[in-house]
C-alpha cells in the first residue's frame, strides 16, 4: 500500500464513481512505486477486535457512528502509542444517493476533532441523485491514550441525502457497504516532515448493513403539486407587477 501519500485513496479515486466502486476496494490494489520498503519491525500492532456501525438521526441529514474496540488488553494499546506516532484511516464509500459535505467536514478538522479528511468522486452538492456519481469519504483521526476509552473509541461522520427520484412509497432505500480501515503509523522519533508511513490494513470483520430510508416526492402528486407552484408564481408575479404600478 502506498504510504508516502497524504491520502491513501488519492491514488484510486476512479474506484469511488460508476460501477468501479462495487468491484474494487483498497485492500486489493498496490502501488508498487510506493510501497513502504523497510519500515516494519517487530512491534506488536494493535488489532481490531470490535466494530459497530448505525446511521442515527432523522430526514435527510443524518450522522454515521462508528463504535470500535482495539485489541482486549487496554495497556498494551497505550505502550504502543507510547512510541508510535498512530491515525486510525476510515474511508467510507457512500452509495448513489448520499454525499458528505467538504466543507462541513472541514470545520472538524479546524475543530481537532478529524486529525485530516478528504472526499473524493463527485462533490457536486448541488447535483440531485439521477445525476451524480458515487463519492468516498477518508478520514484521519489521531490516536491518542486520551481520545481512548478502554481502548474503545467512537467516530461520527455527518452525511446528507441528495434529492432521490420520485417513488410512489414516498422513500427510497440506500444501503452502505463495508467500511476500509487502516492503521498508519511510524516511531515518534522519525522527523515530522517525513511522510514515510507503515500502513496496516485492520481486516476489520463486515459491518452490519446501514440502510437509509430517504424521504422522497410521491409520482402520484405530480400534477398537484405543478398546478399549485405555477398558480403561487403567477400570483407573485401579479402582485409585484401592481405595486410596481402602484408605487
Amino acid at each position: 500500500m502506498p504510504c508516502s501519500r497524504t491520502y491513501i485513496g488519492d491514488a484510486y479515486a476512479d474506484a469511488f464513481t460508476d460501477q468501479l466502486a462495487e468491484h474494487r476496494g483498497l485492500v486489493g490494489m498496490s502501488d508498487s512505486g510506493e510501497l513502504c520498503k523497510g519500515l516494519t519491525d517487530d512491534v506488536e500492532v494493535p488489532t481490531l477486535s470490535e466494530l459497530h456501525r448505525q446511521l442515527v438521526g432523522e430526514g435527510s441529514h443524518r450522522r454515521l457512528v462508528y463504535s470500535m474496540k482495539f485489541g482486549a488488553c487496554q495497556d498494551a494499546m497505550i505502550n504502543f502509542l507510547g512510541g508510535y506516532d498512530a491515525h486510525l484511516v476510515i474511508i467510507e464509500k457512500l452509495p448513489n444517493g448520499v454525499f458528505a459535505d467538504p466543507f462541513e467536514l472541514q470545520h472538524f478538522v479546524e475543530r481537532k476533532v478529524f486529525l485530516d479528511v478528504a472526499v473524493f468522486g463527485d462533490t457536486n452538492l448541488e447535483l440531485p441523485s439521477v445525476l451524480s456519481n458515487r463519492s468516498a469519504v477518508e478520514i484521519h483521526f489521531d490516536l491518542r491514550p486520551s481520545t481512548l476509552s478502554n481502548s474503545n473509541l467512537v467516530v461520527d461522520l455527518p452525511l446528507h441525502a441528495r434529492y432521490p427520484p420520485l417513488n410512489a412509497s414516498g422513500y427510497t432505500t440506500v444501503e452502505f457497504g463495508s467500511p476500509d480501515l487502516f492503521l498508519r503509523y511510524r516511531k515518534k522519533e522519525i522527523h515530522s516532515s517525513s511522510y514515510l508511513w507503515v500502513l496496516k490494513n485492520l481486516e476489520a470483520a463486515p459491518a452490519e448493513k446501514a440502510a437509509w430510508r430517504i424521504p422522497c416526492g410521491n409520482e402520484a402528486h405530480i400534477g398537484f403539486v405543478s398546478s399549485i407552484t405555477f398558480l403561487s408564481a403567477v400570483v407573485c408575479s401579479m402582485s409585484i407587477v401592481l405595486a410596481t404600478l402602484i408605487f
